[in-house]
């Protein structure tokens, strides 16, 4: 039996997006960390700083975004998270 993985909401593409945009254009060589993900920074931004909102997006996207590998700089990392987000779906 397969597992289908559940595809992110349209909220956690649409930050999962901006995120990989920011990796893209900032320092793309550098090394990519867990820390930099900045799901508290993006959800914030688009849902209000504290808010209930804010706290599931950055849930979402924590649980969504892939696993910071070991070694993998920002430009590799924010190519995966397209294909987090279910491609152009």
């Amino acid at each position: 039996m397969s597992e289908l993985k559940r595809l992110p909401d349209a909220d956690t593409r649409t930050l999962l997006q901006r995120i990989a945009a920011r990796l893209t254009a900032e320092r793309p060589q550098h090394p990519m960390r867990a820390s930099l993900r900045e799901a508290p920074v993006f959800a914030a931004r688009r849902h209000g700083y504290g808010t209930a909102l804010a706290t599931r997006a950055e849930v979402f996207l924590l649980v969504d975004a892939p696993t910071v590998e070991p070694g993998t700089t920002h430009l590799p990392y924010a190519a995966e998270l397209p294909l987090t987000t279910g491609g152009d779906q």
